[in-house]
């Protein structure tokens, strides 16, 4: 036993190495490095099969990470702005998820029976698929707008905020689901009645619960980290701050946290990413942020794709390729549209958006990293097909992260929204 857990941190070592080279290595195209680490991780399956077997212990060290990776997320995002623009995003990121999934896992079901490959028993896979996958990506989104100018600044703002408060809005109404049917079965050929629960009075309580106990936990943080990083004396001058600057609470706070939201109703995601967002990079947190960038883009974030990509095989993804490649098509241009459309029709009519404004939002919403940590939770939980979503996921994923980036730029010039540079 000794020896195996010798060898499973030898390799836990390898793959974040691994993963350091293959994203430095890959090819700077206007596909994200992020693609290529998912195809090492597929070819690795055989090296690294290890991690299936053992996905309890995988999903403590996803949870962990993705904690990291939410927490940077609200650092990123301007919490000013995220007020003035808060309920057009509430609206795509809450009611957006909810539209997401249930009319996904319809098409995903309604698309397997046209195959010949639906199952009765695939429903809580396809259910649960659907709704991880409705996270949207902010990592795969920033560097592909980070060279646009906006004629109207708000949208691009607006994109990356949107997409940060989506990931955990996906997270909760996916563990919530997870827990719903692990503990309560359901026997139904109707994808409606898996959707079920979100209407109970209960779930409504647990909500208010999980995000008031994830404001109050992620208020926390920020005042720890205000304390040490924020405030700043009068008697210090600019290079005293330099100097007594660190990194030792950037990582220690969002896991406190995190662990500290879930004890307390569930809520730690929401708790690591309130902990960010009430941050803001400011002051003396702005110049050791820069290491929390390299620190999760070039080993966190990879590590986590390639171990999605070792979780399956060459075979079974093939096997799949059919429905996945359909399900990304579906999912990006069938779904996201009428779900962005649906969300923000008040402000449409109101005439707060421009119909450019929604056709760019529908089509810069990239599915990703946490898309990925939410498919490995769902694996682990033992109740669904777990060849079936990781596969299809992996499709979606691999195929919004190849198809929308290149084409985000000529889309925005197309649609008028921005300026040469």
């Amino acid at each position: 036993m000794f020896i195996i857990l010798i060898f499973h941190l030898f390799a836990m070592g390898g793959v974040f190495f691994l993963s350091y080279v293959i994203n430095q290595l890959s090819p700077r195209a206007a596909i994200p490095s992020f693609v290529w680490v998912v195809f090492a991780g597929i070819a690795l399956h055989p090296v690294l099969f290890f991690f299936s077997k053992n996905l309890e212990g995988l999903k403590i060290i996803t949870e962990i990470f993705a904690a990291l990776i939410l927490f940077t997320s609200g650092l990123e995002i301007a919490f000013g702005k995220f007020k003035r623009w808060f309920f057009p995003i509430a609206s795509l990121s809450l009611i957006g998820v909810i539209f997401s999934s249930i009319i996904l896992a319809f098409a995903l079901s309604l698309v397997m029976k046209l195959l010949g490959l639906y199952r009765e028993e695939y429903l809580i896979s396809i259910v649960l698929l659907s709704t991880a996958l409705a996270s949207t990506d902010p990592t795969a989104i920033l560097p592909t707008l980070r060279d646009l100018r906006f004629k109207r600044s708000f949208i691009k703002e607006l994109a990356i905020s949107e997409s940060a408060l989506t990931d955990i809005s996906g997270s909760i109404f996916t563990r919530f689901l997870l827990l719903a049917f692990t503990s309560t079965a359901v026997a139904s050929d109707n994808v409606i009645n898996y959707f079920l629960p979100l209407l109970r009075k209960s779930t409504y309580d647990a909500f208010a619960l999980e995000i008031l106990s994830g404001i109050i936990v992620g208020y926390f943080g920020y005042f720890l980290l205000k304390t040490f990083y924020l405030r700043r004396k009068d008697n210090h001058t600019v290079d005293d701050d330099i100097n007594k600057t660190d990194v030792s609470l950037l990582l220690p706070v969002p896991i406190f946290t995190y662990v500290l939201g879930n004890l307390l109703g569930g809520a730690g995601f929401l708790a690591a990413f309130s902990a960010g967002l009430f941050s803001d990079v400011v002051g003396t947190l702005k110049k050791v942020a820069h290491f929390y960038d390299q620190f999760l883009n070039n080993l966190i974030k990879p590590f986590l794709f390639i171990i999605l990509g070792s979780l399956v095989s060459l075979n079974v993804l093939l096997s799949f390729s059919l429905i996945g490649i359909i399900a990304a098509l579906v999912f990006m241009f069938l779904v996201r549209p009428i779900v962005v459309f649906i969300s923000l029709l008040p402000w449409l009519m109101k005439g707060a958006f421009k119909l450019e404004d929604i056709i760019f939002l529908n089509f810069v919403r990239e599915t990703g990293i946490i898309a990925a940590v939410l498919l490995i939770i769902i694996s682990s939980s033992g109740i669904v097909q777990s060849d079936l979503v990781i596969a299809l996921g992996m499709w979606v994923i691999i195929l919004t992260l190849v198809i929308e980036p290149p084409l985000t730029p000529w889309f925005c010039r197309r649609l008028g929204l921005t300026t040469k540079t």
